[in-house]
C-alpha cells in the first residue's frame, strides 16, 4: 500500500476502532450502586443465636429463630430487631410470665439459658403458665460486647422508677463511682431497649417476671416474703435494688415480682429452673396480689 493510501485509511480504521469499543462497552451492564439487600429477621435471629450460644447447643436452638416476632417499638439503638417467642395456655391454675435475657451484652450465658427455655417450652403439649420470652434484650452490646448498650447505657439502670430522677445519677456517682459500665442514662427509659421492656409489660401484662444475667451464681428475688424452695445449682441471696433497676421498677413501684437469675461462668440444669420458677411464680402471684389491668396504663 502506498503511503499517502495509508495515510488516507489511518483515520476511518481508528473511527470503526473507538466506535466499536464504546458499543461493547455500552453492551456491558453498569455497575450496580444499590445497596446490597437487607438481611431477614431470621438472619439476623442466627447471626446473635451463634454469639450467645455454645458451639455444642448451637444446631439444637436455631428453631427458635424459625418462630420469633418482634413488637413495632422493639428494636436496638443500632436498629437491630429485639426478637420474642411466646408460648400460651389455658390451665386456670398458671400466671403469665415474663421471661428476659441478655439485659447486659456481655453476658451471653443467660441469653443462651433464656432461648433453652424457650425451646424446652415449644415442645412441651401441656404446662400450666403462659410465658413469654425476650432472650436477646440488648443485640448491640452483645455483638460490641459490652455491658451497656450503643450509647453507653446500662439497661438494668435506665428503667423510670419513681426515684429516678431524684436518685439514679447520685447513686452512680457515689456509690458506683462513675463506673461507666453502670451509668443510667441521661433520663429514664431514654433507651430503645427500656422501651421495648415496657412495651411488652405493657402488652403482655405480667404477673411475674424473670430477668436472666450473669455472673453472681444466685437467684435474687424483689417480691414479697415467702419460703423459698432449694435448688441445688444457685443458693438464694439478696443482692437488693437500685434506682433505675428493674427489681425496684417493678415490685417496689407496681408491686410485680421480680427473680433475678444471676448464673455463674457454667450452665445449671436450666429444665429444673423453669420448672422451679414456675411453682415459684403462681406462690409468689398469690401472696403479692392479683394486679388489674389497669395498672399497666400507669407505665
Amino acid at each position: 500500500m502506498k503511503k499517502s493510501t495509508l495515510l488516507k485509511t489511518a483515520p476511518i480504521v481508528l473511527f470503526a476502532t473507538l466506535l466499536v469499543g464504546a458499543s461493547a462497552w455500552a453492551s456491558e451492564p453498569a455497575a450496580s450502586t444499590s445497596p446490597p439487600p437487607e438481611r431477614t429477621d431470621r438472619a439476623l435471629c442466627l447471626e446473635l443465636l451463634a454469639l450467645t450460644t455454645r458451639a455444642e447447643n448451637l444446631e439444637r436452638l436455631k428453631p427458635f429463630c424459625d418462630r420469633v416476632s418482634a413488637l413495632p417499638k422493639c428494636t436496638s439503638r443500632e436498629g437491630r430487631p429485639i426478637f420474642h417467642f411466646e408460648k400460651g395456655s389455658n390451665d386456670k391454675r398458671g400466671k403469665r410470665v415474663l421471661a428476659l435475657g441478655l439485659i447486659h451484652g456481655d453476658e451471653p450465658l443467660a441469653g443462651e439459658m433464656s432461648i433453652d427455655w424457650t425451646e424446652r417450652l415449644a415442645a412441651l403439649d401441656k404446662h400450666r403458665s403462659t410465658w413469654r420470652f425476650v432472650p436477646l434484650l440488648n443485640p448491640d452490646g452483645l455483638i460490641a460486647k459490652t455491658r451497656m448498650n450503643a450509647g453507653g447505657v446500662d439497661l438494668n439502670r435506665n428503667f423510670p422508677t419513681t426515684d429516678w430522677n431524684e436518685e439514679a445519677h447520685r447513686y452512680w456517682e457515689k456509690s458506683a463511682r462513675k463506673d461507666p459500665r453502670r451509668f443510667p442514662g441521661d433520663g429514664p427509659a431514654s433507651e430503645p431497649e427500656t422501651k421495648c421492656v415496657i412495651a411488652h409489660i405493657k402488652d403482655f401484662k405480667p404477673d411475674f417476671i424473670v430477668s436472666a444475667h450473669t455472673p453472681y451464681r444466685v437467684l435474687d428475688f424483689d417480691g414479697p416474703k415467702m419460703k423459698f424452695p432449694p435448688y441445688k445449682d444457685l443458693p438464694w441471696r439478696a443482692l437488693g435494688n437500685f434506682p433505675g433497676s428493674l427489681g425496684r421498677y417493678m415490685w417496689r413501684d407496681y408491686k410485680i415480682p421480680v427473680l433475678t437469675v444471676e448464673l455463674g461462668d457454667k450452665m445449671v440444669d436450666s429444665a429444673a429452673l423453669q420448672d422451679l420458677i414456675g411453682s415459684f411464680a403462681i406462690d409468689a402471684v398469690r401472696l403479692s396480689g392479683e394486679k388489674k389491668p389497669e395498672i399497666f396504663d400507669l407505665l
